[in-house]
Parts: structure tokens; sequence; C-alpha cells
């Protein structure tokens, strides 16, 4: 029964992903934006729900240990596993030159999460420069377009 069940979430998880990315292009399309913008700004909030109501409800906890693990194992797997198995399947190119403010941006939120563990500085000031650097992000992605 398990591996039935398994099954079944997993054609649903493949024809959820379709079904997510053709929806994303026709977005993208009807806009007029890029789909990278639409990447940034839709499918990876949709993408990170659960990690974010994990790490929320772990916090409220006081189960920081959870939360952190959560996030840093939940970007480890992206940028491997899943960045990964996608350029396997098809080998993905992206322009720098167009995509090198996003690029730099993930190194630095990198470089800060560093600091912030090291520094243990998980607290509100912390938050509010996360969330304000992804805010610029964001911002900087709608301004130019990545047309």
């Amino acid at each position: 029964k398990s591996l039935i069940l398994l099954a079944i979430g997993f054609a649903f998880t493949v024809e959820g992903a379709d079904f997510a990315v053709e929806s994303a292009s026709n977005i993208a399309r009807s806009l007029g934006v890029s789909e990278w913008v639409i990447g940034l700004l839709l499918v990876a909030f949709g993408t990170s729900l659960p990690e974010l109501v994990v790490s929320i409800v772990a916090a409220l906890k006081n189960n920081a240990d959870m939360a952190i693990g959560n996030i840093i194992g939940s970007n480890v797997a992206n940028l491997s596993i899943v960045l990964g198995s996608a350029a396997i399947v098809n080998p993905l190119t992206i322009d720098v030159q167009a995509n090198l403010f996003d690029i730099i941006a993930a190194v630095t939120v990198s470089i800060m999460l560093i600091f912030i563990t090291a520094n243990k500085l998980y607290n509100k000031s912390a938050g509010i420069v996360l969330l304000t650097t992804t805010a610029l992000v964001l911002y900087h992605a709608i301004l130019n377009g990545h047309a």
C-alpha cells in the first residue's frame, strides 16, 4: 500500500511541476516579462513555502537547529541535487552578464548566512536585513526585466 501511495504522490508531483512550469511561462508571456523574473517572483516563493512553514513552526517551538538546518539543507539540496539533476536532463545555459546581479546576490546571501551563523545573530535585525536583501533582488529583477 505504501509503495502505491508513494507512486501516486510522485505522479502528482511530476504533473504538478509540469503544470507549474507551463503556468509560469504563460504568466511571463502575458505580462511581457522574462521567465527569469517569474521564476524569482512566483516559482521560487511557491517552492519555498514548505521550508518557510517548517522553519517558522520550528522557531515558534524554540527549535532553532531545526529551523536553520531545514534552510541550509534545502539550499544545499537545491544547488546540488536539483540544479545538478536539471543540468543532466538538459544542459542549462544562462547569460552570466545579464544575470550577474542575481548571481552576486545569491553569493552575498550565502556569505551573510555564514556571518550570521558564526556570530549567532539569528534575531529580528538579521531577519530584517535578509528580507530587505530579498526585496532588493526582486526589485532589481522587476526593474531590469531580464528580458
